[in-house]
């Protein structure tokens, strides 16, 4: 009987662990929708945005490197959109989720539910968007005829890096702007400079070659560069630069899960 019992109260918690998750992803899947359609509501080209922004980056940068500075960068538009999404992507899941909390104050005040889903749901509008864009620049490698590589089955790996990167910070820099509420402004300024150490508008080839190995233990870098290695060059990442990037991610989810779990309870009393 007590080896029924126990048999009887393992399923009950499977059960209920199932529930749970069922629960949560149902929550935050309707609470990315709502992110996508209040992103472009009343707006003329919805999510057609989401394309003509890296297009219009494009455009730009391309004028000002190669006809203003006349610095010819073979296949430059393609180099620079595969490493432009996955930056694009960190970048708008860290920015996009500062202000959740203080957006959403009224139900985080009214409603107990796992609220660390609302910036994951932030991370999750910003991965759709990543891609649409990411669709338009498959159509872009139909029409130049690059051809499919066996490199590209590696993609899913850079993806679930940038993804746990993104989300952990995410988590971390809602909770701290809900406190500190120039964390987004000062992450704004960190991050457009960061761009400039990260290969986004240029490969990693032109910078000395010394600096190269070391240049890539910069994890935003193992990625924007990863995408553009596996689409372009048909190569991945070394093993030692990934494992950096791995760790970093890790760290990342794991502070910002403390930092939540720390701070959670004070949360409605701040709003």
């Amino acid at each position: 009987m007590q080896a029924s019992g126990g048999v009887q109260a393992e399923c009950c918690e499977t059960t209920t662990r199932r529930d749970a998750l069922r629960y949560w992803w149902e929550l935050f899947a309707i609470l990315t929708i709502s992110q996508l359609k209040a992103r472009y509501r009343r707006s003329f080209l919805g999510f057609m945005w989401s394309l003509a922004v890296p297009l219009f980056q494009i455009v730009v940068v391309g004028f000002v490197i190669q006809t203003l500075l006349q610095h010819q960068i073979p296949n430059f538009t393609i180099k620079y959109l595969c490493g432009l999404l996955p930056w694009m992507y960190i970048n708008d899941a860290m920015l996009g989720a500062c202000p959740t909390f203080l957006m959403f104050r009224e139900v985080v005040k009214k409603i107990y539910f796992p609220r660390w889903i609302l910036p994951l749901s932030i991370s999750g509008s910003s991965l759709v968007h990543f891609f649409l864009s990411f669709m338009v620049l498959i159509g872009v490698f139909v029409v130049v005829g690059i051809k499919f590589h066996y490199s590209y089955l590696f993609l899913p790996v850079l993806l679930a890096l940038m993804v746990l990167m993104a989300s952990g910070l995410a988590v971390l820099f809602s909770v701290m702007h809900t406190f500190y509420q120039d964390t987004e402004y000062a992450l704004t300024t960190i991050m457009r400079v960061f761009m400039f150490i990260t290969p986004v508008f240029y490969p990693t080839a032109e910078i000395p070659e010394k600096y190269q190995y070391w240049f890539l233990y910069n994890p935003v870098a193992t990625i924007c560069e990863g995408f553009r290695g596996c689409l372009l060059r048909n190569e991945i990442p070394r093993a030692d630069h990934l494992l950096a990037c791995l760790g970093f991610s890790l760290v990342c989810v794991l502070v910002g899960a403390a930092y939540y779990r720390a701070r959670a309870a004070e949360l409605p009393e701040v709003l």
